[in-house]
């Protein structure tokens, strides 16, 4: 019996096999991104410290995900129309080819006085990003861990 290893399947369907786990991997990513930004966004709107007026400030709370190549996905943005600046999601971020962010940010131009003016009283994009790193990072080793890691079958025999 000789040692070495024959190949099951030639090695250009392995190629493809690896470039294809390769883009699951960058779509399952994004998906736990998305679920997470809208997360945020939601929390964000629920706990903002601020004593509403119009509703426009926390309708205009809202999430983005770019990145990996793949079609950006921005959370819905609720405020009601009339003479203020503001209410459409302006990204001035985005992710690459490489690169997956997430966002969460307001649409109202006084958003960035909320979040810096008065000791931070009444910031909410923060911290909310902060509470849920820990869920984040738990997808995302999750992932690895168990979610994408089935076998796709056997490429390499050892014989």
């Amino acid at each position: 019996m000789g040692t070495g290893f024959r190949w099951v399947r030639p090695p250009e369907e392995l190629a493809k096999a690896v470039e294809a786990y390769g883009k699951k991997v960058l779509a399952a990513v994004h998906a736990v991104a998305v679920y997470n930004g809208q997360a945020m966004q939601n929390d964000a709107r629920r706990n903002a410290p601020w004593q509403d007026r119009t509703g426009n400030a926390r309708g205009g709370l809202f999430f983005a995900v770019d990145g990996f190549g793949l079609a950006p996905v921005v959370g819905q943005v609720r405020v009601s129309a009339g003479d203020q600046p503001g209410g459409e999601a302006t990204v001035t971020e985005s992710g690459g080819p490489n690169r997956l962010i997430i966002i969460l940010g307001h649409t109202m131009f006084y958003g960035r006085w909320l979040e810096t003016s008065n000791g931070a009283k009444f910031a909410v994009v923060m911290s909310t990003i902060e509470a849920h790193l820990p869920q984040l990072e738990q997808m995302l080793q999750g992932l690895f861990t168990g979610g994408l890691s089935a076998r796709a079958g056997s490429m390499v025999s050892v014989v």
